[in-house]
């Protein structure tokens, strides 16, 4: 219509008047010269062109949209239930496609589904054949879209023709097992079909000599509880058929239930595998306890210790900070206030202890002093992190209080912890220092775990799975990987000599007021040298309670407010006060400042529900 009019309003070039020939000319309206204008725009060439090529690739769509069309005349369906509990699938599509080109028919089915669990149930369907109305084999492609199985058929020569398309499957694990009874819940043609269904049917065949055999059936868009369809119990087994075509997004759902006992119901054991393997992800966190379990027995074992025998001195002069480092593989506060009392068992310091009552002596608090006794050119002896130690300590002057370490001692403790475990690398104890290995493992955890609830997220989204497994998975290798990773700091072989001493040396502080150890002579000056090895290792009561009696007299470098009786027991109970609260004290850290500079259920069944589904249409 377009061009016709076009050229209707285009006048011959033998009709054009000129006024050069002395024809008058008409007088016309402003309407009039206005649409001559617009016919003159119209008339010109290119302008003509573009609207012919326009309508030229419009016309040959438009007449194929307008005649293209697929129908579904009917979709007969059988299930066959097997004894063992499976279901055998032979749909009949009668599709009746209309214009072209048609390449063929797609079909979905539903094949993830979610537990009340939050886990996934994965319908194991394997694709026996797809054939034509006369059993010749058709082409077909097998996909996977979000949770549907996407079967892709191609139908030759299907322009212009009515063809039937079988489709025939098995699905291992269709049924529904209750107390009462067995059920199969089946939504037969599914509701996502983009072409409304003409008439449907289905007829259920059930093991032989079933009993209690009962139907229920319903019709229509997802959710709906309309019958439109008639159901039938005949013989073993149960007739359904529509009384009403399918529309758009409408379908068939089917009920069977029956006695138990005349098909196979799946142990606890069974139950067990389906879900595994319906929740593959939750195998991973297995794999990852495998993986780490052989790198923790290739590189995160110490090489076997030898039976360990008392050792009267620590091994290979080393201090008490790097002895306790060395039993439990971690640089902590013990080692380092055991290597104050070091420092002042050799004359580098001294502790002077300060009480405080209140409410008229019902409760006091201590505080303690340091005292620096040796100066800073004395210290080119001691090892590097028990120079920044002392250095940390005196920082601002030879006399500090120990609650003027607060929130400012902790600035030394990153060099001092360094400092005594690149000591025991340097001895060959270890290949890497064991925070780094036990932070590095730890670290890939947490990665590892959050990549994985991630990724597995986005995995379930896109297979349209339950994610809850991949959020166990994640969990779960993550925790196994950090586990493990606590225990990947192993010593050389030379570690685990120097351990064998250590281990020996903690025996005989721990042991020393037994039997066996009784000839051992018993000094003041050993008590001393040897009590900050034993507050590294843990044992100091056991090491004051053999030198009671023998230790009677408060040593030179710590001043407390001790009476005429003294007891050594008392005074490691004060050192160990000391400790604990140095320990707090040289650990704390100031509150970083934030903010801006600037301001301040119905129950029933229902059409869409129960297995199978999905929907279809022509490519």
């Amino acid at each position: 219509m377009a061009l016709r009019h076009i050229r209707t309003c285009h006048p011959d070039r033998s009709d054009l008047a000129s006024p050069a020939r002395g024809v008058e000319e008409p007088r016309v309206s402003k309407q009039t010269s206005a649409r001559s204008g617009f016919a003159r725009l119209v008339h010109r060439r290119p302008f003509l062109y573009f609207l012919s090529l326009l309508y030229l690739l419009y016309l040959p769509s438009s007449v194929a949209l307008a005649t293209k069309e697929l129908r579904i005349e009917t979709f007969d369906s059988e299930i066959v239930v097997s004894p063992n509990g499976s279901i055998d699938v032979t749909e009949n599509i009668r599709a009746h496609f209309i214009g072209g080109p048609w390449h063929g028919l797609y079909r979905t089915i539903p094949v993830e589904y979610f537990t009340p669990q939050g886990l996934n149930y994965t319908l194991f369907l394997d694709v026996k054949s797809v054939t034509d109305g006369n059993g010749n084999k058709l082409k077909f492609e097998s996909t996977r879209e979000r949770h549907y199985r996407k079967l892709k058929i191609f139908v030759p020569e299907a322009d212009n023709t009515t063809r039937t398309i079988s489709i025939n499957y098995t699905v291992a694990d269709a049924l529904r097992f209750f107390e009462d009874h067995d059920e199969l819940y089946w939504n037969v043609t599914g509701d996502a079909w983009d072409v409304p269904i003409q008439s449907a049917s289905e007829r259920v065949v059930l093991p032989e000599a079933t009993t209690g055999i009962r139907t229920n059936v319903f019709t229509g868009a997802y959710g709906s509880r309309a019958h439109n369809a008639d159901a039938e119990v005949v013989g073993n087994g149960a007739v359904f058929h529509t009384t009403d075509p399918l529309r758009y997004h409408e379908g068939l759902t089917i009920a069977v239930a029956f006695d138990k006992g005349f098909v196979h119901q799946p142990s606890s054991f069974e139950i067990f595998l389906r879900t595994v393997r319906s929740n593959l992800p939750l195998l991973i966190p297995v794999f990852v306890f495998f993986v780490m379990f052989y790198l923790w027995w290739t590189r995160g074992r110490d090489p076997r210790l030898r039976p360990i025998s008392a050792q009267y001195e620590p091994p290979d002069k080393l201090t008490p900070g790097e002895v306790g480092a060395l039993v439990d593989e971690s640089a902590d506060m013990r080692d380092i206030t055991a290597s104050i009392v070091d420092l002042a068992v050799r004359g580098y310091l001294s502790i002077e202890e300060k009480q405080k009552d209140h409410m008229l002596g019902l409760w006091h608090d201590k505080n303690y002093i340091f005292h620096l006794k040796k100066p800073r050119s004395e210290w080119s002896a001691l090892k590097p992190h028990e120079q920044d130690l002392i250095g940390g300590l005196f920082a601002d002057g030879d006399d500090v209080s120990l609650s003027d370490l607060q929130n400012r001692f902790y600035r030394f403790l990153p060099n001092i912890k360094n400092d005594i475990l690149d000591s025991l690398v340097q001895h060959g104890y270890y290949a890497r220092r064991p925070d780094r290995v036990r932070s590095a493992y730890i670290g890939a955890g947490f990665v590892i775990g959050f990549i994985m609830v991630w990724g597995g997220n986005a995995v379930a989204s896109s297979l349209g799975m339950a994610p809850l497994s991949f959020i166990v998975a994640g969990v779960l290798s993550g925790i196994i990987i950090c586990a493990f990773g606590w225990f990947m700091p192993a010593h050389t072989e030379q570690g685990t000599r120097a351990l064998e001493g250590a281990l020996g040396f903690e025996d005989f502080l721990s042991h020393v007021e037994a039997d066996r150890f009784n000839r051992t002579i018993k000094t003041p000056e050993m008590f001393e040298k040897f009590l900050p090895f034993a507050m590294a290792l843990g044992v100091e009561k056991n090491w004051s309670k053999a030198f009671q009696g023998i230790y009677t007299q408060p040593p030179s470098w710590y001043q407390g407010g001790y009476g005429p009786n003294f007891y050594p027991i008392i005074f490691v109970n004060d050192l160990n006060l000391m400790s604990t609260q140095a320990s707090s004290v040289m650990a704390s850290a100031p509150r970083s400042s934030g903010g801006s500079g600037f301001g301040g259920g119905d129950g029933g069944g229902s059409s869409g529900g129960g297995f199978g589904g999905g929907g279809g249409g022509g490519f």
